[in-house]
């Protein structure tokens, strides 16, 4: 019964992993009409609307240690979202997509200093060949350590508490009021920071419209809600394992819907990749 339930909990983080590849090339096509931290605040406070009616209906679960929570969490996904942004615009995409998957090696550790859970070995047998797969898709240049590097860095931290952290507080607390929670913070502060690092663009077309509603309905209150609702019920570092085939959908949906080219590099890293899962599935 057990297993036959992380098997289901597991294939809903698959689904929101396919959820995420496809905000690739989404987010791709809606930054041509707006900054990327305007894009954030507005994706973040939107799928916050959408919780508010369930968060005044059930207000006497916000007690203290669910705003701390959602502070908590909030404040981890701004990092990995809000600084994820900032960096790409000082490094590139594959050295990004590298370092920021760096939050993997640190949940181990995490989950143990953490949560005291012991990792099985597979799995970091799993999470290895995983990462080593991102090494070869990802293909990062020898172009130097610069900037962005370093604040990229910091979003590895930031995604490694949230994944970490999630397995705790959503044991605890209502998940869709410390849901809600967690965007209104996101959004907070990803306003906060946008004098401090763009110039406001927002320029109102179809196309912008329609990637906002699918990063609002299907990359935020679908995706990010079920990861919260489900990863519990699997360890971290088993979900972060998961998490690796983001890339490999996005680069798949990259190919078929924006035609994108697909190298002897992207394929063989994509196979190690799909490897690293069966350490996960051990």
């Amino acid at each position: 019964m057990k297993n036959k339930k992380r098997f289901k909990t597991e294939a809903i983080l698959l689904f929101v992993t396919l959820i995420w590849g496809g905000t690739f090339p989404v987010i791709k096509a809606g930054l041509v009409d707006i900054s990327p931290l305007l894009m954030v605040t507005i994706r973040f406070f939107l799928a916050f609307l959408f919780f508010l009616p369930i968060m005044i209906k059930r207000r006497q679960t916000l007690t203290s240690g669910l705003i701390k929570a959602g502070l908590i969490l909030g404040f981890s996904m701004f990092v990995g979202y809000g600084m994820l942004t900032i960096g790409l615009t000082m490094t590139t995409v594959a050295k990004s997509s590298l370092i920021s998957y760096g939050y993997a090696l640190m949940t181990p550790p995490l989950q143990f200093l953490l949560l005291r859970k012991r990792v099985n070995p597979v799995n970091l047998i799993g999470l290895g060949i995983a990462f080593a797969g991102m090494m070869i898709f990802t293909s990062p240049s020898a172009a130097g350590w610069n900037t962005g590097d370093s604040i990229t860095v910091i979003v590895a931290l930031g995604y490694a508490f949230n994944v970490v952290l999630l397995d705790k507080y959503t044991r605890i607390y209502d998940v869709e009021v410390l849901t809600g929670a967690q965007f209104l913070v996101v959004a907070l502060l990803s306003a906060v920071f946008i004098p401090f690092f763009e110039v406001p663009v927002f320029i109102p077309t179809v196309n912008l419209l329609i990637a906002l509603l699918y990063l609002v309905l299907a990359g935020t209150v679908g995706a990010i809600y079920l990861m919260n609702r489900y990863q519990k019920g699997t360890t971290p570092v088993r979900a972060v394992i998961i998490y690796a085939l983001e890339p490999v959908i996005a680069i798949i949906l990259g190919y078929l819907f924006l035609e994108e080219y697909i190298g002897w590099r992207e394929l063989l890293g994509g196979v190690t990749i799909l490897s690293g899962e069966i350490g996960r599935a051990c």
